[in-house]
């Protein structure tokens, strides 16, 4: 039986920007109709101030089980590259079992923090004790978010090198590793395991581990429409790298390769120059920025200014879940960017002078494109996402500045409505 359900909020944002007494109704966790400035209805449960959850663009959610075990030196100069070596020791412990719980664990911390639904960047591929079963763990991820409830774009990645030149993959890298072949079949068979609130995309693990030919290969049997993920300069030594091998940067290299659009999210993206971010905007792509776990790891700061002044499109993810927390994620980013440019409220523009609500706004927009799941917002045909914002000071405060407090400090607390 249908169950409509109505409520009604002091203020909300909506994809149009803030709107004041705003009645929702929602129809089995579909957005039926908004209405703004009304009165309440007597049926209506009574609310203040309304966000649109928020999507997570990017996630390896096994690396939860080692959020804060890293934190000392383990080689003279710690970085990426030492903190992987902790994260494959990790990757090669996990079981079937473990994936489940943990993704399982990890998707209701996502649920309860704000974020809508989350983009599974997954490669741990083969079980661990059968090495032939290259699909069972991608099973568990989609039944772990089919439990919590969260909405999830699986992303099963194609990884076959170790490096640039097609180098063999390192024996701590085997349960990655899959052909083109038999990446095309696990999208096959995964295809047919969606549950609902569940899609299926595409990702390539990086330049260094599958070269031209193979997305090639893969991005002719792919469906128009379907989200395409990529790591894409992360890190310095990665930009070193392309520029001795291709003699070109990595997203110039992949720009100049491949039809680039909106479908396509370039994960981290973070060493990318002016002419880079001219054509990745040009393009429609989505930047996908994981503050927190790309400063953990040393990546270093996205030129956000400079990429915003070309009009480009961001959304956020947790990445490797130091912290599952998108309000983090969004002060992270800003305040990378007042360390950087020794300026304060960068992040904003002429129609949000506040940094809460454009840094919201712009990155639930690119979530949701850079996830393809109907998360857009406040709006009817959507599906009902949403995050109140409780006060415990001052309870007079606008919308707006309730979110500014929410990011920026910690005397407001959030609940998670649907």
């Amino acid at each position: 039986m249908d169950q409509m359900d109505s409520y009604f909020f002091s203020e909300a944002l909506l994809p149009q920007g803030w709107q004041s007494n705003v009645r929702l109704e929602i129809n089995n966790g579909v957005i039926q109709q908004v209405q703004t400035e009304v009165e309440p209805h007597a049926q209506d449960q009574r609310m203040g101030v309304v966000i649109a959850a928020m999507p997570n663009c990017h996630s390896h959610v096994f690396q939860r089980a080692m959020a804060g075990q890293a934190e000392y030196r383990s080689a003279a100069q710690d970085d990426f590259w030492s903190w992987r070596r902790h994260m494959y020791e990790l990757a090669n412990r996990i079981t079937l079992d473990d994936i489940y719980n943990i993704a399982k664990a990890t998707y209701e911390e996502m649920f309860k923090a704000g974020y809508a639904c989350v983009c599974e960047f997954h490669y741990i591929h083969r079980a661990l004790d059968n090495a032939s079963d290259y699909w069972s763990m991608s099973d568990a991820i989609l039944q772990a978010a089919a439990d919590v409830g969260i909405g999830l774009t699986l992303l099963p990645v194609l990884y076959s090198y170790a490096g640039l030149g097609n180098q063999p993959l390192l024996p701590e890298q085997q349960r990655f590793g899959l052909s083109v072949n038999e990446y095309l079949q696990l999208l096959d068979k995964l295809n047919s395991q969606m549950r609902p609130g569940q899609r299926l995309g595409v990702c390539f693990h990086s330049i260094r581990a599958v070269s031209g030919p193979q997305m090639h290969q893969v991005l002719a049997e792919v469906a128009s429409g379907t989200p395409i993920h990529i790591h894409i300069a992360e890190q310095q030594a990665e930009v070193n790298q392309a520029l001795d091998f291709y003699n070109k940067r990595p997203v110039d290299w992949l720009l100049s390769e491949f039809s680039i659009d909106h479908n396509w999210c370039l994960v981290h993206a973070t060493h990318v120059n002016a002419y880079e971010q001219e054509r990745l905007v040009e393009s429609g792509a989505i930047a996908g920025l994981c503050p927190i776990t790309e400063a953990n790891l040393g990546d270093g700061i996205f030129p956000l200014k400079s990429y915003l002044e070309f009009g480009g499109r961001f959304a956020i993810g947790s990445d490797s879940h130091v912290e599952i927390n998108p309000a983090a994620e969004l002060k992270m980013l800003e305040y990378s960017q007042r360390l950087h440019h020794q300026q304060r409220n960068v992040a904003c523009d002429q129609n949000y002078n506040h940094v809460g609500s454009f840094l919201w706004q712009q990155a639930n927009a690119g979530g949701v494109t850079s996830s393809g799941l109907p998360y857009a917002g406040i709006q009817a045909g959507e599906c009902a996402a949403l995050v109140v914002l409780d006060s415990e000071v001052n309870s007079q405060n606008s919308g707006e500045v309730l979110l500014d407090r929410w990011i920026f400090s910690d005397q407001v607390k959030h609940h998670r409505l649907l």
